[in-house]
C-alpha cells in the first residue's frame, strides 16, 4: 500500500468568532525566511521554557498560544543554524489510522523514535517540529517538519512506522513533500528554499489564537481545533534556545508565488 494520501488542503473556514483567513499554503503563508526571526540580543521571556501541556485527559486546547508558536519559529531557526533545515512536510492522520487523542502524543514521539532510530544507522540525526490540528472533517493530524539526512528516503517506511508506533493500516494516513523544489533545496539554502520553508512553517503555525496571529504578522491564523494533551512539540536537540537568540515577533510578508513541493 502506497502511504501518500490525498493532499492535505484547507477547506471551508470554521464560522466562529475567530475565522482564520484561508488560502493555499503557496499564497497564504507569510513567506518567513526563517533565519531572519533570529537576531541577536537576549531571550524575550515569552520564548522559554515553550511545549505543551502533557497527555492528560484534564489538558485540552483550542488554539496555538503566542508562547507556542514562538519556541516554533525559534526551534526552525536553530535547526537551520545547526545545519539540519526541514526538508520534509509529513501529515499523519492519526485518527484515521484508529489513534485516539489521548494517544496521539505518545504515537508522535514513537514515529520520531523510529525515524531518528533509522537516520542513526546511516550515521546522520533529525530535527523536527510538530504541531497537531483537528477539525474542518478531516479529524485529528499531525503536520511535522522534519531533516532528514540527505541520500535517506520516507517512501515505503511511513506507513510501517504508523503500525509499530500504534496505529491501524489505513488508506490516506500519510503523506510526504519535499520543501522547495526537491530534497537538494534544503542543503542549497537559497532563496527559494527560504520562501518555501517559511511559507510551510507560518502554514503550520494557522491554529495560533487571533491575538497571537496579528502580533506574529501570520496571514492565516484563528483556526480552531480541540487537541487533548500536548498541542505541539519539536526535537530535543533543537529545544534548547540560546542566550543571543531573540524572536522578532514581525515575520517577513509575502514573497513571490514558491513552486509546489514534490513528492518523497
Amino acid at each position: 500500500m502506497r502511504d501518500m494520501g490525498k493532499s492535505d488542503q484547507p477547506r471551508a473556514p470554521w464560522s466562529g468568532k475567530q475565522t482564520g483567513r484561508k488560502r493555499a499554503i503557496a499564497e497564504s503563508g507569510t513567506a518567513l525566511a526563517i533565519i531572519d526571526t533570529i537576531h541577536s540580543g537576549g531571550l524575550s521571556a515569552a520564548g522559554t521554557g515553550w511545549g505543551g501541556a502533557r497527555n492528560r485527559a484534564d489538558r485540552t486546547s483550542e488554539y496555538l498560544t503566542r508562547r507556542q508558536c514562538e519556541g516554533l519559529i525559534a526551534a526552525a531557526a536553530r535547526a537551520q543554524r545547526m545545519g539540519l533545515p526541514f526538508n520534509r512536510h509529513w501529515t499523519i492522520h492519526y485518527e484515521r489510522a484508529g489513534v485516539a487523542e489521548i494517544d496521539a502524543g505518545r504515537f508522535i514521539g514513537r514515529l520520531l523514535k523510529l525515524a531518528g532510530d533509522y537516520a542513526r544507522r546511516h550515521h546522520g540525526k533529525i530535527a523536527a517540529i510538530w504541531v497537531r490540528e483537528n477539525g474542518d472533517g478531516k479529524g485529528g493530524h499531525v503536520h511535522i517538519l522534519l531533516h532528514l539526512p540527505a541520500g535517506l528516503g520516507l517512501r515505503g517506511r511511513t506507513a510501517h512506522w504508523v503500525r509499530l508506533a500504534g496505529g491501524e493500516r489505513s488508506a490516506r494516513v500519510s503523506r510526504v513533500r519535499s520543501i522547495g523544489r526537491g530534497l537538494t533545496s534544503a542543503d542549497n539554502g537559497g532563496e527559494h528554499y527560504q520562501q518555501n520553508a517559511g511559507a510551510v512553517l507560518a502554514y503550520i503555525l494557522k491554529g495560533a489564537d487571533a491575538e497571537t496571529g496579528a502580533t506574529l504578522g501570520l496571514t492565516r491564523h484563528g483556526e480552531r481545533g480541540l487537541i487533548i494533551g500536548k498541542r505541539c512539540g519539536r526535537t530535543q536537540n533543537i529545544g534548547q534556545l540560546l542566550e543571543s537568540d531573540q524572536l522578532t515577533h514581525q515575520l517577513k510578508p509575502p514573497s513571490p508565488r514558491p513552486n509546489n513541493a514534490k513528492m518523497d
